[in-house]
């Protein structure tokens, strides 16, 4: 009988189950946001960065090596592109591990939220970064800053584990109690990001500041400290070799390599701090956010309630001083010190303040999780459903507006109507690398044969009969003290009147100068008022109606 009961007794669930039902839901977000990401990825067209990965992955293994030191990035991100050249369009291919790695880091996100605040938290966490407009934009570029992203974020819940177990994390590595695997995440994790980027070396500075302040909370701050500088000595081994090879190879030091970037003033920092943690929608090349549909009301309710949500944040781990310090400075010190740094020179630009953005949503997310707990059981899910709502509302426009300058249809439309002899005049100098990308090859040589002259060869070609196209359009990033478009569009003031204007996307501006032409054949467009615009401001040139 009682053999009987035995058997009629219900299994015990194995560890299997156990670990399957706790994988399920960092997956699912994984899933979630890696559709999100993988939505249109390939649909905008390559900008000037990504035209370099594109030439840097068919390159061989040497030169492939030589050419990213020389140009002050690490090969790893490259290599591991490289295979995906051959598979199709590289608009999708090489944009398709930085959509894997950026959804690897909204289940990071979630993961870490959850271990200091609950599962609530993490999911609202995961929610502001998975439905992040920037966070998503550098999810689609062919450019290795979430894979930076992915491998601070592991170095980032070795951290928080440390803080959790600061008495444990102090034992030596051989003692069975040490918390080794915590202590691997943030080497590799670490190590792995400067292998990457040099963008990493902040956080190698993060983790120190941080490591010293769990320390001080440790019961055996020796113990903690000798274990911090074995593992600086273990990433510096990890690391230091490639950035010696970078200081062999480089064409130039990189503090002078960042002259394009704009200096430092208000509109800059709103500019940076809107997008990367706000939510607002950012030019890929302008340094402008853009203006979308999403109403002006929502869009500060937004950006108010995740900077009250942060702070909320902040102010619920006051009484867990490790897990402030961990979370609150991998959020600060970054853009702080490139603040500091940009008062010699201007640092700052979203994609090097980007890694920070997962900090800042972890503490929205504890936040935010704070006051939904507030509310009545039966209101939390529709409240929880409602910031998702608004998120994804916000977010939606993002598929839709030009991001990024429209080479591809610039280049079509060259490709059919530029004629052997005609002259081409383009306004910034690495237009043409860009063009070689998109034009068939074909049309490479009529297009591109004479395409190095300035205004002056231009009326020297006009009055010898020969017809000018000027193209007026940025393939990368510029400060907007050069070249903008009053100025650009002054500067051709010598050739005349266009006889048409045609416009590739919204930016990128086709003006024929034909001797045989009277008149315009481009549309009627209305005047228009530069006093404000440069080469952003998405406005057309005063053609008049005649």
């Amino acid at each position: 009988m009682i053999n009987a009961k035995r058997a009629m007794k219900p299994a015990e669930p194995d560890g299997s189950v156990k670990v399957s039902h706790a994988l399920a839901v960092p997956l699912f977000i994984f899933g979630v946001a890696l559709i999100l990401r993988l939505v249109d990825i390939g649909r905008q067209p390559f900008w000037l960065d990504e035209i370099f990965t594109l030439q840097r992955v068919n390159m061989p293994f040497g030169a492939l090596v030589r050419d990213s030191f020389s140009n002050h990035h690490m090969p790893s991100f490259f290599l591991l592109l490289s295979p995906l050249a051959g598979l199709g369009d590289p608009q999708f291919w090489l944009r398709v591990p930085s959509a894997v790695f950026g959804a690897a880091c909204v289940m990071l996100v979630y993961l870490i939220a959850a271990q200091i605040a609950g599962r609530r938290a993490g999911l609202v966490a995961a929610l502001i970064l998975g439905l992040s407009p920037s966070a998503l934009a550098f999810s689609q570029e062919a450019r290795s800053y979430t894979m930076e992203m992915c491998l601070i974020l592991i170095a980032l819940y070795g951290l928080v584990q440390l803080a959790l177990n600061a008495r444990a994390a102090s034992r030596p590595w051989s003692d069975r109690y040490a918390r080794r695997a915590d202590w691997a995440a943030v080497i590799l994790g670490t190590s792995g990001a400067l292998d990457v980027l040099g963008d990493g070396v902040p956080w190698l500075l993060t983790v120190n500041v941080i490591g010293l302040i769990i320390m001080h909370q440790s019961s055996n701050g020796k113990g903690f400290l000798k274990n911090l500088l074995l593992a600086d000595a273990l990433m510096l081994v990890l690391s230091a070799p490639f950035y010696a090879l970078m200081e062999v190879y480089q064409d130039k030091k990189f503090i002078d390599s960042v002259t394009w970037i704009p200096p430092v003033d208000l509109s800059r920092l709103w500019y940076n701090f809107a997008s990367v943690y706000l939510m607002r929608i950012a030019d890929t090349v302008s340094f402008r956010l853009m203006d979308v549909s999403t109403p002006m009301p929502m869009i500060l309710l937004i950006e108010g309630g995740l900077l009250l949500a942060a702070a909320l944040g902040l102010w619920r781990l006051r009484k867990r001083p490790g897990l402030l310090a961990v979370i609150g400075l991998s959020f600060i010190l970054l853009p702080a010190a490139l603040l500091v740094i940009s008062l010699w020179r201007s640092m700052m630009v979203p994609r090097y303040i980007l890694w920070s953005a997962a900090p800042f949503a972890i503490l929205a997310g504890i936040g935010l999780s704070s006051l939904l707990q507030r509310l009545p059981k039966h209101w939390q899910v529709a409240a929880f459903g409602a910031v998702a709502a608004l998120l994804l509302f916000n977010l939606l426009p993002y598929y839709n507006v030009e991001t990024k300058p429209r080479w591809d249809i610039a280049a079509k439309i060259l490709a059919s109507e530029v004629a052997p002899g005609d002259v081409v005049l383009l306004s910034d100098p690495w237009d043409e690398t860009i063009l070689r990308a998109y034009l068939p090859s074909e049309a490479q040589n009529i297009v591109l044969s004479d395409s190095k002259g300035d205004v002056t060869h231009a009326q020297l070609a006009q009055m010898q009969g020969k017809r000018v196209w000027v193209i007026i359009g940025h393939a990368g990033q510029t400060s907007t003290t050069k070249h903008q478009l009053p100025d650009n569009f002054a500067k051709i003031a010598p050739l005349g009147e266009p006889a048409k204007i045609e416009m590739a996307g919204r930016r990128i501006y086709i003006n024929l100068f034909d001797p045989t032409s009277h008149g315009y054949a481009s549309n009627c467009l209305p005047e228009q008022d530069f006093s404000e615009g440069d080469a952003t401001a998405l406005v057309l040139p005063a053609v008049p109606c005649s």
